[in-house]
């Protein structure tokens, strides 16, 4: 906070502490909260107060190009006709499991903590989604259920 009382209202806080009235240095307090590149707004706000869409953007446009970087060294280096990779791809196939509609980039920027744990919690969530598809629901009704709707009327006892 001294440096920021000098930066941005050009006095020491320590001459302003013992001489201006309280109500004065709360005043200054509040406007330093205010400004979100104050090291006082930085303290509160885990660090959020200077993240805005422009540090977003870059996060993950730097996301992106660590994806493609790690998909461009998985197509050098895994070999698309080995016997392990068929079989998997084919349980997989078996099972259900369908690559996702869009591609699933895991955080890897740096971002404030809280932040970066809704990111990671986000992804988390979004490849859970994908890795466990819901069970098809099977077509099987109760007995009874068919004959009524056959019109075939059984006798119970």
């Amino acid at each position: 906070m001294l440096t920021d009382f000098l930066q941005y209202f050009r006095q020491d806080l320590r001459e302003v502490w013992r001489t201006m009235p309280a109500a004065d240095l709360a005043a200054f307090v509040r406007r330093l909260v205010r400004i979100p590149t104050s090291a006082l707004a930085d303290l509160l706000s885990d660090g959020e107060a200077a993240w805005g869409p422009h540090e977003e953007n870059t996060a993950r446009l730097l996301e992106a190009q660590d994806y493609a970087l790690q998909l461009t060294w998985n197509d050098r280096t895994i070999d698309p006709d080995d016997p392990e990779l068929r079989k998997e791809r084919a349980i997989a196939k078996r099972n259900g499991f369908k690559p996702p509609p869009f591609p699933m980039i895991p955080p890897s920027a740096l971002r404030p903590p809280k932040l970066a744990q809704a990111r990671v919690d986000a992804y988390l969530a979004e490849v859970h989604r994908y890795q466990n598809p819901p069970k098809p629901e099977a077509d099987v009704i109760p007995l009874d259920e068919w004959e009524r709707a056959k019109g075939i009327v059984t006798e119970h006892q």
